[in-house]
């Protein structure tokens, strides 16, 4: 019973953190900011510049972001990706 309980509040936690964050939505998508996205892919993000440097080259947002399938609006610095 405690087990449940304890599984029941996890699951309740998380649901409620993924909503505050935004990563929760209804329609399927997910926004990333360009700088998350590039530190995840080993790069370091400029943002003066809008782009991602990796090792051997330097890829912008916006073609990292389209690379991947996605949009990027260069206004608020972001790339959507889902349906």
């Amino acid at each position: 019973m405690m087990m449940n309980h304890r599984r029941l509040i996890l699951g309740v936690s998380c649901a409620i953190a993924l909503a505050l964050t935004g990563c929760a939505s209804s329609s399927g998508k997910v926004r990333v900011s360009s700088a998350k996205r590039c530190a995840a892919h080993g790069g370091t993000y400029n943002a003066t510049a809008k782009s991602c440097s990796y090792q051997a080259t330097t890829v912008s947002a916006a073609q990292s972001c389209q690379a991947e399938g996605g949009y990027y609006d260069p206004n608020a610095d972001y790339c959507e990706m889902g349906n």
